[in-house]
């Protein structure tokens, strides 16, 4: 329960992604500026809206052109995005990796050895659709993530046998990087604490 009113709440933003949030963006040259963007309503669009001041006419730049963003939420939490890249894989077999260019805009969950993001689709709440999203995984020393589960928008995995389906694609990530993180992997450690116990574990068991 706690899992998924977490998730809830950080579904919130996207509910209401035709808003604009106090943010401040920061682009691949390294420059930035503070103002106000509109989120993405799917993860892989291409230009995010942004205006330096509430009134002020919006502008709208490139995915390719941008290293991150923060928003201020209604909490006044910060919340960080980054342009991430993700890898071109195998549709039947998950170890058939290689490294893509395509970049989604991604909410950093957490962030570790290992670190985990998510792509979110925006509700619309006129015609009650979208919503949820998909969890990335980006394993230690590689700069391109990897696909690890999704989830609907009520914040529940969309699958019926979610730990199961979850080890064999842990296990195909990692099973020749550190074998001691999926020996460790528990299920009912997995239902208390959520996708985020993967970070935390493997931070235990596993690389320098």
């Amino acid at each position: 329960m706690k899992k998924t009113l977490l998730l809830f709440v950080i579904l919130i933003p996207l509910m209401v992604s035709a808003n604009f949030h106090k943010a401040k963006i920061t682009f691949n040259d390294g420059t930035s500026k503070n103002g106000y963007i509109e989120l993405p309503e799917y993860p892989d669009d291409s230009k995010i809206k942004f205006k330096e001041e509430e009134k002020e006419k919006t502008e709208k730049y490139k995915i390719d052109d941008v290293n991150s963003f923060e928003i201020i939420n209604g909490k006044n939490d910060i919340i960080k995005y980054i342009t991430l890249k993700l890898a071109d894989q195998g549709l039947f077999n998950p170890k058939k990796i290689k490294p893509g260019n395509k970049k989604i805009w991604a909410r950093i969950i957490k962030e570790g050895k290992i670190s985990l993001y998510a792509g979110y689709y925006a509700y619309n709440p006129g015609t009650k659709t979208g919503g949820g999203g998909t969890y990335y995984i980006k394993r230690q020393n590689e700069d391109f993530a990897l696909m690890l589960d999704e989830f609907g928008g009520d914040g529940l995995n969309v699958c019926m046998n979610c730990f199961s389906n979850l080890k064999k694609t842990l296990t195909a990530y990692f099973e020749e990087v550190c074998p001691q993180f999926l020996k460790s992997l528990s299920k009912e450690e997995y239902n208390k604490k959520g996708v985020t116990y993967f970070v935390d574990l493997y931070e235990q068991n596993c690389g320098k």
